[in-house]
């Protein structure tokens, strides 16, 4: 009897642990996902529907993350090839503390694996993987205290251009508006001189910077396809929907560009603040840009709302005329 009870208490466990993992699991779909390679396959875009929360005044290609998981592939972060110079290491630091304690938790491929987290890539000559977006996830991972087998992110091709020569493929990508050739002093620069590798990143502050003035609604970004009506009202579109949020492309880089013009901003920054890619991260030299950048954090906001600035970033950058308090945002 023992033995049947025992039976029949193990098929129940069983069952349940099976009902359990199909409500609140992943159904091992992740556990399919390919490395990245020549036999990845560029997804397809669709329209998206305007009528949502994060619609705009035109209709937007999107990825959906079912084509995303159907097609999509895994990448190890030293395999790609930047198509920017520059990240804000301040930004990239507060990353890599969040990815290491997402990690202890057992919880960083569940993280990783979200929607809005899976990176774009093209696919250039020789095979090469190009990331065309984040390049700060990108690079905390890289510098994150995890182990090196866990230093991958999850990938799905936007193109596959890897039979284009060089110059061909560079400028696609130019007319694409899928690199950024310019140096952290604005100054152009050649597809050549981007780094080769996530590793080689130069550290911007005033991508950082730009980062703070984003969050505190300095300037709206749109927020991205996906998401709620609820989590929508919390974000600065939700709350400024009277202010048209960016539409623009790289419209960090332009407004990094603008705060560069900023006298507080520029007399803060001309000692030197950049604070070289390292593993582990230079922590020292990051607490200092962060005092300094936090103390032209309230100067950065005030001319964000200028009539300058608007002038400065263009139509859809998402300017917001009305003054805004600067918050540094806690580095979790």
């Amino acid at each position: 009897m023992r033995t049947i009870t025992t039976m029949l208490l193990g098929l129940l466990m069983t069952g349940l642990a099976a009902t359990a993992g199909a409500s609140g699991g992943r159904g091992g779909w992740e556990k399919r996902i390919p490395e990245c390679g020549k036999n990845t396959k560029a997804v397809k875009l669709v329209d998206y529907d305007e009528d949502t929360s994060a619609g705009g005044d035109k209709p937007i290609k999107i990825v959906t993350f079912k084509e995303k998981k159907k097609k999509g592939c895994w990448i190890d972060v030293n395999d790609l090839h930047p198509t920017q110079s520059a990240v804000g290491m301040g930004a990239v630091a507060c990353k890599s503390g969040k990815i290491k304690r997402k990690a202890d938790e057992g919880k960083l491929n569940d993280w990783l694996l979200e929607d809005n987290r899976w990176v774009p890539l093209v696919r250039g000559p020789g095979g090469k993987f190009y990331l065309t977006d984040h390049h700060h996830l990108s690079t905390a991972v890289l510098n994150a205290d995890i182990p090196d087998k866990q230093k991958r992110l999850y990938a799905y091709l936007l193109k596959d251009w890897s039979h284009m020569k060089a110059e061909v493929f560079w400028e696609n990508m130019k007319t694409e508006n899928l690199t950024w050739l310019k140096n952290p002093d604005g100054q152009p620069i050649t597809p050549k001189e981007l780094p080769a590798t996530i590793d080689k990143l130069q550290d911007d502050p005033l991508r950082t910077l730009s980062a703070w003035v984003r969050s505190s609604c300095g300037y709206v970004k749109c927020n991205p396809p996906g998401v709620t009506d609820d989590d929508a009202a919390e974000t600065c579109a939700g709350r400024l929907s009277d202010v048209d949020c960016a539409s623009a492309f790289f419209v960090e880089f332009k407004w990094a560009a603008h705060h560069a013009t900023v006298p507080a901003v520029k007399s803060a920054l001309a000692e030197g603040a950049s604070c070289s890619q390292q593993a582990p991260l230079n922590q020292e030299c990051l607490d200092r840009q962060r005092e300094k950048l936090a103390r032209v954090l309230p100067a950065a906001m005030t001319a964000a709302a200028s009539p300058e600035a608007k002038d400065s970033v263009g139509t859809g950058a998402g300017f917001n005329p009305k003054p805004q308090q600067g918050v540094v945002p806690p580095c979790e």
